[in-house]
């Protein structure tokens, strides 16, 4: 079994949170990066709710995550996140 990767963040209200990386990736599109993660929290259905945002590196060297507004960018991330799903990891 694969020892999950965890890290660290920092929410938008200050509070600081460990989470289980999903899945670290460049999109060919626009050559930014993104994360996958979660709490391992689950909604009213039992589903585990994950998030993904855009790993944006700061000139001081720490990362700010991002949120995703362009639909395009959704669409390819929809991909990356079914083909996780069915490789099964």
């Amino acid at each position: 079994m694969n020892a999950k990767e965890m890290i660290n963040i920092i929410d938008e209200t200050g509070t600081a949170k460990q989470v289980e990386v999903v899945a670290y990736f460049t999109l060919k599109s626009n050559d930014k990066d993104y994360l996958i993660y979660t709490e391992n929290k689950t909604d009213a259905s039992g589903n585990v709710e994950v998030y993904t945002s855009e790993v944006v590196a700061n000139a001081d060297g720490t990362v700010t995550l991002a949120g995703i507004t362009e639909e395009n960018v959704w669409v390819e991330i929809k991909k990356v996140m079914l083909d996780i799903a069915k490789d099964g990891e």
